[in-house]
């Protein structure tokens, strides 16, 4: 029976950026006579020249003349948000939306989200960012930020949605092409995804996990060259990228470099010793080149890291037959069929 090696490529990176609160409303109260206003202006003024404690002590000031000062706890917030001092931002950014008279002050809502958004708890987050959205509140990063819980729930059409207005707010900002162009990958639009990733790089050439992306769809579009060089760029703008490392050496595979593609897994193991999609390559690798003991020795510790890895129970099943242990290749198959991969279902049908 003719069996095919399975290769397993790492998932697809990406990325997160916790940007600092932007469009920060830094509006100064001018009325005359009033010493609240006057120590939010000063706050203000203290915020801009980044002495946050400073002008957390003036915001105080403000708030003790005036407790229902929308601005002067929205402000204090931002300001505790430098020191990262989160949960106190978050307790003024719901003061300044509990005392906003007008009903309409959205900046608030959206860094409240963005708190949220960090601590994991994506659905209170996303709430506050449509109430930002629903009163006006127009931001690269609220739009990118929404487009990023969509994408963690598997909703890409939506996920695309609010990415493609985040460039409309900002048509520079890199992440959320890289991340519409992951949405794409998602849907199998790979020349969408392959479009989106070269304009991530190209507004962002320090953006080494666009590139990253850019080699994963590239060498599913068969295009292993240009792959290959994608995987290059990232590995030289982040040397320590173990997963750009694993890629590379998964496309080398792919056209039989299975020297070069060892080295490869190698060095994403050396930067990330407990990596179990790399081990898990390095033993296919060093399987095609019959050397199965260090094959075995590799997907043993694959499986040693992620004792749920089904593909590493197939791949390992693969190597035992060659070392003519037929009990151990029936295990390895039958535990891998139990894990849900199909393929493993041709092999397992030997061991009935």
């Amino acid at each position: 029976m003719k069996k095919t090696l399975l290769l397993f490529l790492s998932i697809l990176a990406w990325s997160v950026s916790f940007s600092q609160v932007d469009n920060q409303d830094s509006t100064l109260v001018v009325v005359e006579g009033q010493e609240g206003e006057v120590a939010y202006n000063e706050g203000i003024d203290l915020f801009s020249s980044g002495d946050y404690k400073a002008a957390i002590d003036k915001f105080n000031t403000a708030i003790e003349f005036n407790s229902k000062f929308s601005k002067a706890y929205f402000n204090r917030g931002s300001a505790k948000e430098k020191i990262n001092d989160l949960d106190g931002a978050m307790a003024d950014y719901t003061a300044a939306i509990e005392n906003d008279s007008t009903g309409n002050y959205a900046e608030p809502y959206y860094t409240r989200g963005k708190i949220k958004y960090t601590k994991g708890n994506n659905d209170e987050a996303m709430k506050d960012f449509l109430s930002a959205i629903d009163k006006g509140f127009k931001s690269a990063n609220l739009f990118y930020f929404s487009g990023v819980i969509q994408f963690q729930i598997e909703d890409y059409d939506k996920a695309i949605e609010y990415y493609t207005k985040a460039i409309e707010v900002d048509s520079k900002h890199a992440y959320s092409y890289n991340d519409r162009g992951s949405c794409k990958r998602k849907k199998e639009d790979i020349e969408g995804a392959i479009k989106d990733y070269r304009m991530a790089t190209e507004l962002d050439p320090k953006l080494a996990l666009a590139y990253d992306n850019l080699a994963v769809v590239l060498a599913k579009n068969q295009n292993e060259e240009e792959s290959i060089k994608a995987s290059n760029k990232a590995i030289k703008i982040k040397p320590d990228f173990y997963i750009a490392y694993n890629n590379r050496g998964s496309v080398k595979f792919f056209v039989k470099k299975y020297d070069e593609a060892i080295k490869d897994f190698e060095k994403a193991i050396e930067i990330k010793s407990d990596y179990a999609y790399a081990y898990n390559n390095l033993g296919n690798a060093k399987n095609k080149l019959k050397d199965y003991k260090g094959a075995l020795e590799a997907l043993n510790k694959a499986i040693e890291i992620m004792p749920e890895y089904g593909v590493a129970y197939m791949n390992r099943g693969i190597v035992k037959e060659m070392l003519r242990d037929r009990e151990g290749r029936c295990a390895d198959w039958k535990k891998a069929v139990e894990l849900g991969v199909e393929q493993a279902k041709i092999y397992a049908q030997e061991c009935k």
